[in-house]
């Protein structure tokens, strides 16, 4: 395997440039969207007394949601206690399939799901990040009510000032904290690479490289927002073209329960949105493995580590 040099074009592209066997995006799509479809019916299966009150608003009800709040409170406790179940499935999802994307770029390997010593380093590097994310938030929290509540005790222009100062250091706090993102990006990167957990280190290797890593992540962002908003929007047309009929039968209350179940369980209804749904979900799938690709080229062009002993064997 070659190793092209770091540049926005190739970091950009870089996620068709990893070599290994071919057919891996359309796999590991495939498999996230399964699993996504998977913990998704799992929450509706387990979220459903939640929506059972909902049909009840509109066919014992008359839409009016207020005599059934008591019922909604107590529904939705008890979807939030199943929420903290799946939980650790999804954590579990992400660590497989985000190092199952690593791995491709670091290694060129195939597509391969598997729960092993790369899987629990990257978790390590992921818990890292989270730990670094609710620092941030403190941070910035400090950052913004200080000036505030300094200005507040002064009270008069001096308020309006603090409120300003505030506002400013907000930004400034805010566009430092994506810099220290992009500089660190590479860690799970480098930590696949080496077999060994890397943060800080990523730091070095982002030298000089910064504005490339963030131009190419924009353009990827952009291109992606676009195509998911289009899918977004094609599953809610089809959804509310197959409810349409019914809005009548609901605005007079005519409608009953067991309308809406025989339309939202009809296979002409689920079944073109769950297809869509897997379409959605893979789309992300492939976004989240191409936004991988430049951090992971600024890894894999790391010059303190291109060259060194066991590198050719490991990309030969």
């Amino acid at each position: 395997m070659t190793h092209p040099d770091f540049s926005f074009g190739n970091a950009l592209f870089h996620f068709r440039r990893t070599g290994g066997p071919k057919g891996f995006l359309w796999k590991y799509a495939l498999a996230f969207a399964l699993a996504g479809f998977a913990i998704q019916a799992i929450n509706i299966v387990m979220s459903w007394p939640i929506y059972e009150i909902y049909l009840r608003v509109f066919t014992e009800g008359d839409g009016d949601i207020t005599q059934y709040t008591a019922d909604i409170n107590r529904a939705s406790m008890q979807s939030m206690m199943s929420s903290v179940l799946i939980f650790p499935l999804g954590i579990l999802v992400w660590m497989v399939f985000e190092t199952a994307s690593l791995r491709r770029y670091m290694r060129g390997d195939g597509f391969c799901l598997r729960i092993g010593a790369d899987e629990w380093r990257v978790l390590v590097v992921g818990l890292i990040w989270f730990g670094l994310l609710i620092a941030a938030y403190i941070g910035l929290f400090i950052v913004v009510l200080v000036p505030i509540g300094l200005g507040a005790i002064g009270g008069g222009d001096t308020a309006a000032i603090g409120a300003v100062i505030g506002l400013v250091l907000m930004l400034v706090y805010m566009l430092a904290c994506l810099w220290a993102g992009i500089r660190l990006s590479p860690a799970s990167a480098m930590t696949v690479r080496d077999g060994q957990i890397r943060f800080f280190e990523a730091w070095r290797v982002t030298r000089g490289r910064a504005w490339a890593l963030f131009g190419a992540w924009l353009v990827i962002g952009l291109a992606m927002m676009v195509v998911i908003l289009v899918a977004y929007a094609v599953m809610a047309a089809l959804g509310f073209a197959q409810l349409a009929p019914l809005f009548p039968a609901l605005q007079d209350g005519s409608a009953t329960g067991e309308d809406i179940r025989a339309i939202v369980t009809a296979p002409g209804f689920w079944l073109p949105l769950s297809l869509i749904f897997l379409l959605l979900v893979g789309v992300q799938a492939v976004a989240q493995h191409i936004f991988g690709g430049p951090a992971a080229l600024a890894a894999k062009t790391d010059p303190d580590w291109v060259g060194q002993p066991g590198v050719s064997d490991t990309f030969s």
